[in-house]
């Protein structure tokens, strides 16, 4: 799905049965003339294979160049390794570098180690705070949004003339009008409810038009309402 002229929907739940594992995380993919940046990657093997089908529909022919990881969920980098063999740079969230190189295993004997497995990879960067990074001539903004995992981010990036945030599973907008907002998997032992509140009173104070979550709906238009809802909602609900 093209959302923007340059920002696509690669994979995730609109492209496959609703109990396909493979679709549970949303990938978006950003076009520059210098390659393709992915938010996310979904699950090890399908993920990949179904952005590059995704990438050939779309006549997209640049190559995917950098990979930046929401969080280090199997749902959303556990086709990392693939594509770093390939040659893309993996970013992700300093406090989430261990589940990379433990492979989403913690060995904690829960059943959080055996669902959540993924080939371990080490990140090629690692974002210790928030911080703006040019990649391939555009500038990503990446804002700590700590809560679902230790190392949670949100990236935010001006093109086509919108400015777009990514928020991983920090909020999940659903319902007529995504006025179902809910905050996503509490199954991570280092979940934290407190965190999450914080996170979201963070993003209320962004402006953004649209919010492309890794799970739920996409918002195209008023994206900065969105995350003063999300943050009211998490307000009531998440103390």
């Amino acid at each position: 799905m093209r959302v923007t002229n340059n920002i696509y929907v690669l994979s995730g739940s609109y492209f496959a049965a609703v109990d396909n594992a493979a679709a549970l995380g949303d990938v978006y993919g950003i076009r520059t003339p210098d390659g393709v940046v992915l938010i996310d990657c979904g699950e090890p093997v399908a993920g990949p294979a179904i952005i590059n089908e995704t990438l050939a529909y779309f006549d997209v022919a640049e190559p995917i160049t950098h990979l930046i990881v929401t969080h280090a969920h199997h749902d959303h980098c556990g086709g990392a390794k693939q594509l770093q063999e390939d040659g893309v740079i993996v970013v992700v969230g300093e406090e989430d570098a261990a589940y990379c190189v433990n492979g989403g295993v913690w060995g904690l004997y829960t059943p959080f180690d055996a669902e959540q497995a993924y080939p371990a990879f080490q990140p090629d960067v690692t974002i210790s705070g928030d911080q703006k990074m040019e990649i391939n001539g555009l500038t990503f903004e990446f804002i700590k949004i700590p809560g679902h995992t230790p190392g949670s981010m949100a990236i935010r990036v001006e093109l086509d003339d919108k400015t777009a945030m990514f928020t991983g599973d920090a909020l999940q907008p659903d319902g007529i009008f995504l006025s179902n907002i809910t905050f996503g998997w509490q199954g991570d032992p280092y979940f934290n409810r407190q965190a999450v509140l914080g996170s979201m009173m963070k993003l209320a104070g962004y402006e953004t038009d649209m919010v492309l979550p890794g799970h739920g709906k996409v918002c195209v238009r008023n994206g900065s309402k969105l995350l003063r809802r999300a943050a009211q909602e998490a307000f009531t609900t998440m103390r």
